[in-house]
């Protein structure tokens, strides 16, 4: 029975911490949390990866050069938080840090279809008027940062 108890405080643990704040904006976010923890920038990573993936998906009909871009992106980012997954310990291997910031980036995205299609029904617009749009700023801004 302590196995079992045990076993869900981890899972619980590991959802509360890298994803249980999803349903406030990337801003909020960040100003709750320290930029600086490597914890902080990976959650920041992955969910610059699936919104990147969501507005990928939301253009993939109307504008096919714009999503391929946004792919690509979102790709790039993904590895850049299983690196820092490695570096920060968090995976000793790159599989499995591939896998676990697939897994992420995956819930991530269904939350950005979720939250995405309550927006469209209220104001007929996938981004403006909700958080998606914020957190797609924010992630611009990182985007752009690199160059």
């Amino acid at each position: 029975m302590k196995k079992i108890v045990s076993i869900v405080f981890i899972i619980l643990f590991f959802f509360s911490s890298s994803y249980a704040s999803f349903k406030v904006s990337l801003k909020q976010y960040l100003e709750k949390n320290n930029i600086e923890d490597g914890s902080t920038q990976i959650y920041l990573l992955n969910r610059c990866s699936a919104v990147y993936t969501y507005a990928s998906a939301i253009l993939l009909e109307t504008d096919k050069l714009n999503s391929k871009n946004f792919i690509e992106i979102s790709n790039n980012l993904l590895f850049k938080a299983m690196e820092l997954m490695i570096i920060e310990e968090e995976e000793k291997k790159l599989e499995q840090a591939q896998k676990k910031a697939e897994d992420i980036r995956k819930k991530m995205f269904d939350e950005y279809i979720i939250e995405g299609k309550k927006n469209w029904e209220k104001n007929k617009s996938h981004f403006k008027g909700s958080f998606i749009s914020e957190d797609m700023l924010i992630c611009s801004n990182l985007v752009e940062g690199e160059d």
